[in-house]
């Protein structure tokens, strides 16, 4: 082992919180810091899955000059994958013979998952060390509380969770209907996740009469413009890879309208439904005029929801006029009927009702809003009892003047937690989050339910 290393010993309170003890009074003469030497002690890349428990990845040569009874250690690594070291994680460290460094394997497996994720592919860190000098009752961080020493780069292989499964970055739908032309294809939304951390895609495409065929390919496929690696999908909803021609089982949507094909590219599996981003309620209440009556929306394509100023009969449509889309009307009470020329939904009194339909089921319900308060730690009852506020004369604005203070608050309907609005000011949504207060003093609170996303605004009086 080392006798001693090289070091600038200052007598300054910088200390990093994590190197080792602090400095106490060093009484020796300065040395030059850059006598320590750090280098790379890795020649190949290290993978992960037969590593030993510790991996060597530095190595601290002599300095000169050194103090008697001095001797260098090194109490922790830093490993980024930038060398600037923006973001890292921090490695406890143990030193061996001749210098060399070693930090756990599992340790550094742990901070690839938290600063990289779960991608496979081979990864190029940068690692740096503390280095400490110990001697004479007292420990020293050489060159200061924030020197290190290394920054070099290291190659990782990090352990294949996957059991060699590839998962692309991009993912496309190629239909039928655009002669399965592949520079057509529809890109498919992803998360900014890497794709192994998050491995579902979604894209919504609109299904001309007669139906659609699809297949999936992966951003290779795209890029390469002809057909190799795609995938058809069984009638269990399984994705089915194909290589070097088009799937010979391709996904099929026979019914007209947008569609969103959600697909999991670790379970290989597919789920169609209609993507219909809103419904209107033409009725006795508006005309029968699509563009004057409510919209319902959703958020996920299968429930939607909203609130409809209506009297006697309506439908719900998801096309603009008559002759587009879906238009669906009454067949018992709370099933909807899809047929052409269908009979109306029918509400016993005029007024403003929440609605919700899954129009895949062909399921869906109406309540009569008789009330709408607010309600929170913020308003003068607490989260105990709402303060009102008042309709116009359409029902679709709602509001009151009421001291507020710090706190939270949401907006509920009829005097109860089923039919409730939270989320933004600008982007209210049934079951949502509490909304923060504006702050202390009297407002104007209004609720816009007019037009989606429903809207809230606070004016200070």
């Amino acid at each position: 082992m080392m006798a001693g290393l090289g070091m600038a010993f200052m007598a300054c309170d910088e200390i990093d919180e994590s190197s080792a003890l602090p400095q106490s009074n060093p009484q020796l003469d300065m040395i030059k810091a850059e006598n320590v030497k750090v280098e790379s002690a890795v020649t190949s890349t290290i993978d992960f899955a037969t590593a030993p428990a510790s991996v060597e990845v530095a190595r601290v040569e002599d300095g000169t000059d050194w103090p008697e009874g001095y001797v260098a250690s090194v109490p922790f690594a830093q490993v980024s994958t930038t060398e600037d070291f923006a973001e890292y994680r921090q490695l406890d460290a143990t030193m061996g013979d001749n210098g060399a460094v070693y930090v756990d394997t599992d340790a550094w497996d742990d901070a690839q998952l938290a600063m990289v994720g779960k991608n496979p592919a081979e990864v190029t860190y940068y690692v740096r060390c503390a280095v400490n000098a110990t001697g004479g009752g007292q420990t020293i961080r050489m060159g200061g509380g924030k020197h290190f020493y290394g920054n070099f780069p290291v190659k990782i292989k990090p352990i294949d969770l996957f059991g060699g499964q590839v998962i692309e970055q991009e993912y496309y739908i190629v239909t039928s209907s655009t002669g399965w032309d592949i520079s057509k294809a529809v890109k498919c939304n992803h998360t900014d996740k890497d794709a192994y951390d998050d491995p579902s895609f979604s894209a919504i495409i609109n299904v001309p009469d007669g139906g659609v065929e699809y297949v999936v390919i992966p951003g290779t496929t795209y890029y390469a413009g002809s057909f190799g690696l795609n995938y058809g999908v069984d009638a269990f909803g399984a994705l089915v890879e194909s290589t070097g021609a088009l799937s010979s089982e391709p996904g099929n949507i026979a019914e007209k309208g947008p569609h969103m094909i959600s697909i999991n590219m670790l379970d290989l599996t597919c789920e169609q439904k209609l993507a219909i981003e809103f419904f209107y309620t033409p009725g006795q209440s508006n005309g029968w005029n699509h563009q004057a009556s409510q919209k319902i929306g959703t958020r996920d394509y299968v429930n939607y929801c909203g609130y409809a100023n209506l009297e006697d009969g309506f439908k719900f449509s998801s096309g603009e006029t008559w002759d587009q889309g879906l238009d669906l009307g009454y067949a018992s009470p709370g099933v909807l009927n899809l047929a052409p020329g269908c009979a109306n939904i029918t509400v016993e009194q005029p007024g403003l009702y929440y609605c919700w339909l899954d129009p895949i089921a062909l399921k869906y319900t109406l309540t009569l809003v008789s009330s709408f308060g607010v309600i929170g730690n913020a308003t003068p009852g607490g989260w105990d009892a709402e303060t009102a506020l008042s309709p116009s004369a359409d029902y679709l604005i709602w509001s009151g003047e009421m001291e507020l203070t710090d706190g939270e608050l949401k907006f509920r309907a009829n005097n109860g937690w089923d039919i409730n609005l939270g989320g933004s000011v600008d982007n209210l949504y049934q079951n949502e989050g509490n909304l923060a207060s504006p702050g202390v003093g009297k407002y104007l609170v209004t609720l816009d339910l007019s037009t989606i996303p429903y809207t809230c605004s606070f004016t200070k009086q």
